[in-house]
């Protein structure tokens, strides 16, 4: 299960949201279950703070959500659940009632994921087709210091935080496919099966960051 926040640190009413995802990311009946991914986005960097995590590439992908749920408009903290259910990201009793609710839900494909070294190695498979296989690199930082905006003068910890995305196949429905990919030292990574049309995430494995 794959819970995306979409967070900055200019944005005062996002350290409780941050705190949430790293709780989950740490609870280990979750472990290998619900995998957490951090987006930093782009569009409160004009307000005194540019997030040293931020991208274009996340505002643009919380963009994609937004049109995809026919929401009015994006917003942070926001949580989405396996692309398809969103919510405010600092509400805890929403968070995990959804979490359990998506865990009862059968995955459309299988995804698997193991790494050697440096080299990450992914089997996947969907009876759908038109369903994209997502590589999502992530790390945990352990502290920024911001010194300006609205949370000027704090100290933030921030975790899962994504570095990259790369679309790595579209599958037609029918045959499985094999990739064998770089990813950096000190890199986690989540894989995913995601629809194209409706967003939703069908299956997703994670390999964690070796030191």
């Amino acid at each position: 299960m794959i819970v995306e926040l979409f967070t900055s640190q200019g944005c005062s009413s996002c350290p409780p949201a941050d705190e949430l995802l790293r709780r989950i990311a740490q609870e280990p009946k979750f472990r290998g279950k619900v995998i957490p991914l951090a987006y930093h986005v782009d569009y409160w960097n004009h307000l005194g703070w540019r997030d040293p995590f931020s991208a274009r590439e996340w505002s643009e992908r919380q963009g994609d959500y937004v049109r995809s749920m026919k929401l009015d408009s994006a917003y942070t903290p926001q949580i989405v659940v396996n692309g398809t259910r969103q919510l405010v990201g600092s509400n805890s009793f929403a968070l995990y009632r959804t979490i359990d609710e998506e865990s009862h839900r059968t995955p459309e494909g299988t995804v698997t994921a193991t790494r050697t070294g440096n080299t990450l190695t992914i089997h996947a498979q969907s009876p759908r087709p038109n369903v994209d296989l997502v590589l999502v690199t992530f790390d945990n930082q352990p502290s920024t210091h911001v010194e300006r905006g609205e949370n000027g003068g704090r100290t933030l910890v921030n975790d899962t935080i994504v570095r990259g995305l790369t679309r790595l196949a579209t599958l037609d429905g029918r045959a499985a496919i094999e990739k064998q990919v770089p990813v950096a030292a000190g890199m986690g990574a989540a894989v995913f099966l995601q629809e194209r049309g409706t967003k939703g995430i069908l299956a997703s494995a994670v390999v964690k960051a070796e030191k």
